[in-house]
């Protein structure tokens, strides 16, 4: 219902991303268990579809939002191929984008869709002076749980200067990637301004 308000308010426009998440202790917290949870996520994507075309839940009048799954192994683009309208990959690097992009192309192929599917990107940014710090501070807490190796090599992979912005436009745009959205490792508003700024808008 959150989501069908959402996009009521939004005049369409919202979408929304989910997916079974890699974090242990998302699920520790919520008290569920991890086995299982994918047989459980695609009973709850059933149950969404359901919910959204009925009018208990979304009258006739209120149309749904799109929806995009993520996640980077076999059954995530079968799963997105089955339930959504595209897939979102979750902080990967353009140069293993395009690999992925082109399995969620064949798992669309092998459900029989004839459309095209959505395909998305997300590449963390932090911009300004403290750049790097941010994105250090940010990005090492945020993925501390991986290791210092990976949660390093995702810190190093942040766009922190305006050619690395541009460049990711291009080398995502080219891998297939038809939507990219740059999340920022800072809450300060002024990285709206200097994200746009670097890309040129």
């Amino acid at each position: 219902k959150k989501a069908l308000s959402l996009n009521a308010l939004s005049g369409g426009r919202f979408t929304l991303g989910l997916g079974l998440g890699g974090r242990e202790d998302d699920y520790e917290v919520s008290e569920i268990e991890t086995e299982g949870r994918g047989k459980r996520f695609d009973a709850m994507l059933e149950g969404r579809r359901e919910l959204w075309g009925g009018e208990e839940v979304a009258p006739a009048a209120t149309q749904p939002p799109g929806l995009v799954i993520g996640g980077g192994v076999d059954a995530s683009f079968a799963r997105a191929a089955r339930f959504s309208e595209g897939w979102i990959a979750g902080g990967s690097p353009p140069d293993q984008y395009a690999a992925m992009a082109e399995k969620a192309k064949a798992a669309w192929a092998e459900a029989g869709r004839e459309d095209e599917p959505r395909l998305m990107g997300l590449a963390y940014f932090a911009l300004g002076d403290d750049a790097e710090a941010d994105a250090q501070a940010y990005l090492g807490d945020y993925y501390a749980w991986l290791g210092e190796d990976i949660a390093n090599f995702i810190i190093g992979s942040a766009a922190t200067d305006a050619e690395t912005v541009r460049r990711y436009v291009t080398e995502f745009g080219e891998a297939g990637c038809g939507e990219l959205i740059f999340c920022p490792s800072s809450s300060d508003p002024a990285q709206v301004d200097l994200l746009a700024e670097a890309a040129g808008l």
